[in-house]
């Protein structure tokens, strides 16, 4: 799995350093976005991600590749890896509303089965489950602000786990 996540990563500079070599009259430019921010629902947690995105032909929209970090009480840590699609409403105005979808896989890296001090029983929460998010938000220059809703399945649990999401982000 480390060598899979390597070499995705390893691919996706690669592809970034190859737009960023062409001449200022391209048809594609490079975003790498990154945000950070808290969720609710069944659980609570954080969680922060990055994502490399291209965007054709000066539209407003953007199609990227994410990959990130996130924690919480039932699930403990996990990687979301996913593809992302932006929109940003050009209004001709400093702040721009912006969609944001998102839809891909959790790794999760489980932990110990404990039991609490009620005798409730936790099973252990390794391998993949289902990750899918969508917002709206406003972008101001390089920096975003982004609050949606949240879906996520858990290998341990035979269920969803959805809520709300609340990021903010910086676009370099």
């Amino acid at each position: 799995m480390k060598k899979t996540m390597i070499l995705c990563m390893l691919a996706c500079f690669c592809f970034a350093s190859q737009l960023s070599a062409q001449n200022n009259d391209k048809k594609i430019s490079y975003n790498m976005i990154n945000e950070y921010g808290f969720y609710a629902g069944n659980t609570f947690g954080f969680e922060g991600v990055f994502i490399n995105s291209i965007k054709f032909n000066k539209t407003n929209d953007l199609l990227g590749i994410g990959l990130g970090y996130t924690v919480d009480g039932d699930n403990g840590q996990g990687i979301p890896m996913f593809l992302n699609y932006r929109h940003y409403f050009d209004r001709g105005r400093t702040l721009q509303p912006l969609f944001n979808a998102a839809v891909g896989a959790t790794y999760y890296f489980g932990y110990e089965d404990y039991y609490l001090c009620d005798n409730l029983y936790y099973p252990d929460n390794k391998g993949f489950g289902l990750y899918a998010s969508l917002a709206s938000g406003f972008k101001v220059k390089a920096f975003s602000f982004t609050a949606g809703f949240f879906m996520k399945s858990s290998p341990a649990y035979d269920n969803f786990n959805g809520g709300i999401n609340i990021k903010v982000g910086y676009t370099f």
